[in-house]
């Protein structure tokens, strides 16, 4: 049960004052409500609050001189509904971008500054929440991009940045300023009048064709108060005039207002210097003070009957210190970090909440200092050497989460020493502020804090500022354990009916230090209505209704409630058998009995455990479907109602039937649930409620009688062989995989024993062969991803000096295992708490490959061989001396189930004694896409003839493939210049494989040659035949003449010359002479 808050059926105090009255039914109830925690109670009527004045370390008074120190306006706005004065309220930071959109910046560089804008707002936003954008461009217009009312919407307003197309034109910087002061900072744009204002000028250059004076609108009215920040870019801000201009738009100093960079893409380098200097920090205006305006008591801590503790936040321009106050001699001493230089923290808040820390190794005051680096610290300063000074030991990790706003010491054990620190952090953001509190344990060394576990809120509660109010409120839930309350007092806000808001969360403690989660959490909306900032502060540790339980004390706006405590009721449980084990095969009964007692040192045992009642759930078996026992009306649950402290008596029945067969070893477990039922009549004090920590449940094991040598557990002794049949699997040869199992017990009796085998998927269950005894049985493999498992149970107990020997055999199934090997594996275990006995059998896996070589030879061919194989003889007749083509062809045929790549090296004959003998043209496959190579060199060799001539040159083909069946033609010309010795040539070709993943099984052969016997035609002598010849050819002739010269052939032309002759002589004679 949780920490001991009393609810349902209980009362609430609210402003010291016990109501009896009727519970009401809450509206929204907290977590553990179905325990008995929604806050019930007296009915709260205005008369019966306690009206208290609204002024703490931690929230302002509408009418009081206090100061909260934060910036979040939501608080502010409620009050504003509340009281109309609100005099001391912050209104965040107003951010108005001008941004120069002229001619002069190119287009890229624009998109630099809107990426730089960007950043900016982005980073803006997450941390300070209270920032409000507007952006301005200027150029040859003054346009307004959106204002401060539209930045509300971060990411609408992010998206419009993107969105912005530069104007162009002129550079009009004074108007844009002017535009700033007229449109941007009023009411109608979303301008609040207390806001801090900011102005940051984003420029390339000197100002051009503005009709405004510069200098004339710095100095305008409407720029008192307004902080201005001048970026520039570029090489234009060397000139002198256009650097004046910038250093007169920026504040003073310069140095922290005016930044200058060579171009766009240096601009997110100023984003930190940025966020430094424009996030609003409250308290940094005004004259260096010393105790003007300490604020001395804003935090105390009681150190003894004469001294105390007393926090100034605002001494020294509120770098805050403690005062060591003396109430006899009235006399302080002043404590801040640094006495010398007290102004090296200033606006840190220096004693905004106070502690001591008594440990092993000394006494320390604690002081929290929230904004400490605008992160928040916590410092710590010796007892016994105060003049020290303050020195840093813990840092927050967020800007502006307020860390060490609050602090609480917790003595877990109660042993007088502090064992955690809690430091909250009640504005740490995640979405919001939603808060956060740390928890240290503390070591023996007084300052060593070493982080033990952070504590938030519900999640759901954006702006809870959880950690506001941390206190130590004693031993709620009496496990004598210190315990620890937080509030979150804005948790609910505003949506909570009746205008209740805040909640507390306790948190028990243990041995180790504190839960991580809560047990509790009460909420205001559960207490009463109109219950505002419920949890702004909390303390407890002191008993107020007078019970001897310590209470719980919260406060809320102008009210406070106090909480009571339960008396928490812790039983102790047990149950006993008669007789008390379980005999396998004997029906005997067990006679049973629970019983329930208060430990004598509880409050409740204190009292005499009045009244109180219990309603109780047994259950049988529970970790069985079939139940091993029963009770007599044959069910396996009862339920009992209102039994009170003692016992009760039950018997149990062994169920019917062969239920243990499977089963007659583990023990049979009882589950007994109890819970506190509703005490009758009128209680003066809350009604008990059971632990929380503490479980509600208790089990019961009810063992069977073994034989173990009156020992607890037997020990036996397992031993396993196993052979496997092969050892050798040949895929697509292989038939079946069997393994032998040999089980011996050399040992006691072994109880639930079980096997487990462990094999791939490829191999199918086919059979398992049962002995005689002890039984086993095996179920269907199921999938154990990557392999399949049989659980097989070997009888209900394998005993002592026993053995078992079956055998599993599988069928393989023709498909690829994952690797080269593969194994089976064996566990065998037992329910006596002993190692599994282990053993693995492995086998060497191959595949089929069966794939043989036939050679074809062909004809002669005369032309060149077409592209497809024809056949080929193998002779060839060498006297006719032409060269002579041959085509020989490699049919290759049989099976490749499993897809084998493999090579057809075919060895060629080139040269013999230097003279070439065949020539290769080309080599063809059928197979698509098949290579084929040709390299110097040859293994393959034929059994006998030339092939092994030692000066014989090889010229070796190779062909890869892996379809079945393939073809693989050669085409050679064969020289008729041949040796003469030469009278066979042989092309041996051989098929080669992987024959560590491959195994042939086929029954041809891999090998294979093909031989071309050289023929001669019978010799005989030319030369007679030409002598002859020419000799019968000149008879020929001769005779041929000498019938020419017989039949007058010669003498008719040696007439016919003659006659020719006369007749031209007598011409000339007859030709008259010439004068002389």
């Amino acid at each position: 049960m949780p920490s001991g808050l009393y609810g349902s059926g209980s009362r609430w105090h609210i402003g010291g004052v016990c109501s009896g009255e009727e519970a009401r039914t809450p509206t929204e109830p907290g977590p553990g409500a179905e325990r008995g925690l929604q806050p019930s109670g007296g009915r709260l009527e205005p008369t019966e609050l306690l009206q208290l004045p609204w002024c703490s370390p931690h929230q302002d008074h509408p009418n009081a001189n206090c100061n909260n120190h934060n910036n979040n306006p939501s608080i502010k706005e409620k009050w504003a509904e509340d009281e109309e004065e609100e005099e001391d309220g912050e209104a965040g930071t107003e951010i108005a971008i001008v941004l120069d959109g002229s001619g002069s910046i190119d287009p890229p560089d624009f998109q630099r500054a809107k990426a730089f804008i960007y950043s900016m707002m982005q980073t803006f936003y997450e941390k300070c929440f209270e920032c409000r954008f507007a952006v301005v461009q200027y150029g040859a217009v003054i346009q307004t991009e959106f204002d401060l009312e539209y930045s509300r919407d971060a990411p609408a307003s992010l998206q419009r940045v993107m969105n912005i197309i530069q104007v162009g034109n002129v550079t009009k910087t004074a108007s844009a300023i002017q535009h700033v002061l007229d449109s941007i900072f009023t009411p109608s744009r979303g301008s609040r009048e207390k806001a801090s204002k900011v102005i940051v000028v984003l420029t390339d250059g000197d100002i051009f064709q503005d009709p405004l004076n510069l200098s004339t609108v710095i100095h305008s009215p409407q720029m008192e108060g307004i902080e201005r920040f001048a970026i520039g870019v570029g090489a234009a801000f060397n000139n002198t005039k256009a650097n004046q201009e910038l250093h007169l738009i920026a504040s003073d100093p310069d140095e922290t207002h005016a930044f200058k960079v060579t171009d766009y893409s240096a601009l997110d380098g100023l984003l930190g210097s940025l966020e430094q200097r424009i996030i609003s920090v409250e308290g940094t205006v005004g004259e260096a003070l010393q105790y003007e305006l300490a604020q001395i008591g804003f935090s105390a801590h009681i150190l003894g009957k004469q001294q105390v503790l007393l926090g100034a936040v605002g001494a020294f321009d509120w770098s805050g210190g403690v005062m060591l106050y003396n109430t006899d001699s009235h006399q302080f001493h002043f404590l801040n970090e640094s006495t010398k230089e007290p102004r090296t923290a200033q606006y840190s808040y220096l004693g905004y909440s106070l502690t001591v820390v008594k440990t092993h190794g000394g006494t320390s005051y604690l002081a929290g200092a929230p904004r400490h680096g605008q992160k928040g610290k916590v410092l710590s300063v010796r007892k016994d050497a105060p003049a020290q000074g303050f020195l840093p030991v813990l840092e927050g990790e967020q800007m502006g989460s307020y860390f060490g706003s609050e602090l609480c010491a917790l003595d877990v054990n109660q042993d007088g020493v502090a064992d955690h620190l809690l430091v909250g952090a009640p504005f740490y953001h995640i979405r919001g502020e939603e808060g956060r509190v740390y928890v240290y344990r503390l070591e023996g060394q007084a300052d060593s804090f070493p982080l033990l576990l952070t504590l938030s809120g519900w999640p759901q509660f954006a702006f809870a500022r959880f950690g506001f109010a941390i206190a130590a409120i004693g031993d709620l839930n009496q496990d004598k354990l210190g315990d620890v309350a937080i509030g979150a007092p804005l948790e609910g806000y505003p949506t909570d009916a009746e205008g209740s808001f805040g909640s507390i969360y306790i948190y028990n403690g243990h041995p180790h230090g504190i839960t991580s989660s809560p047990s509790q959490r009460v909420h205001a909306a559960d207490l009463a209505p109109g219950l505002r900032y419920f949890g702004a502060s909390v303390d407890g540790g002191v008993d107020v209704s007078g019970d001897g339980l310590d209470d719980v004390t919260v406060g809320s706006l102008g009210r406070a409630a106090v909480l009571c405590s339960r008396p928490v009721v812790r039983l102790q449980t047990a149950m006993t058998f008669s007789p008390n084990m379980v005999r396998p095969g004997d029906n005997q009964n067990i006679n049973t009995q629970l019983c329930f007692e208060v430990p004598l040192d509880s409050p409740w045992a204190r009292k005499g455990s009045k009244g109180l009642s219990l309603n109780v759930t047994i259950e049988l078996d529970v970790k069985k479907h079939q139940k091993r026992v029963l009770f007599e009306d044959r069910s396996s649950r009862s339920q009992q109602e209102k039994l009170g402290p003692g016992c009760v008596d039950f018997l149990l029945i062994p169920a019917e039937g062969e239920v243990c067969d499977n089963d007659c070893f583990s023990n049979i477990t009882i589950k007994v649930s109890y819970q506190l039922s509703e005490l009758e009549g009128h209680w003066e004090h809350p009604q008990p409620i059971l632990d929380q920590l503490s479980k509600s449940t208790a089990h019961f094991e009810l063992p069977y009688e073994k034989n173990c040598k009156k020992k607890s557990v037997c020990v036996a002794q397992l031993k396993l062989k196993t052979h496997l049949s092969p050892k050798k699997v040949v895929v697509g040869v292989t038939r079946e995989v069997t393994i032998n199992i040999h089980l011996a017990n050399a040992g006691e009796d072994s109880y639930m024993t079980r096997m487990i085998l462990m094999h791939p998927p490829n191999l199918q269950l086919k059979r398992i062969q049962q002995p005689l005894s002890p039984p086993i049985q095996c179920l269907d493999p199921t999938p154990a991803t990557p392999v399949l498992a049989i659980i097989c149970k070997i009888g209900h107990s394998v005993f002592e000096r026993s053995h078992v020997n079956f055998s599993i055999t599988w069928q393989l199934h023709e498909k690829k295992f994952p690797g080269e090997t593969a194994e089976i594996t064996i566990n065998v275990t037992n329910a006596n708490g002993q190692p599994p006995v282990k053993e693995t059998q492995e086998f060497q896996i191959k595949y089929r490959f069966a794939v043989a070589l036939h050679k074809v030879p062909g004809p002669s061919s005369a032309h060149l061989w077409p592209l497809t194989c024809r056949p080929l003889v193998t002779y060839m007749t060498t006297s006719q001396g032409l060269s002579e083509h041959k085509e020989l062809q490699f049919n290759i045929h049989g099976e490749n189930p499993f897809g084998a790549e493999f090579v057809l090296e075919v060895c060629v004959p080139t040269k013999m004694q230097s003279h070439e003998i065949i020539k290769v043209k080309n080599i063809t496959a059928t197979q698509a896409g098949s290579k084929c190579i040709r390299e110097l060199g040859c293994k393959a060799r034929c059994p006998e003839g030339p092939a092994e001539a030692p000066d014989l040159q090889w010229l070796r083909l190779r062909c890869t493939l892996s379809s079945v069946p393939s073809k693989v033609c050669l085409g050679a010309e064969l020289t008729p210049q041949l040796p003469g010795a030469l009278s066979k040539l042989c092309i041996p070709a051989v098929i080669s494989f992987d024959g560590e993943v491959y195994e042939s099984q086929g029954p041809g052969s891999l090998w294979s040659s093909i031989t071309i016997i050289l023929l001669k035609a019978p010799g005989f002598r030319t030369l007679p035949i030409i002598l002859g010849s020419s000799a019968g050819g000149v008879l020929l002739l001769v005779g041929i003449i000498a019938v020419l010269w017989k039949c007058g052939f010669f003498k008719r032309k040696y007439r016919a010359a003659t006659s020719g002759s006369a007749r031209k002589s007598e011409k000339s004679e007859n030709l008259p002479q010439a004068e002389e």
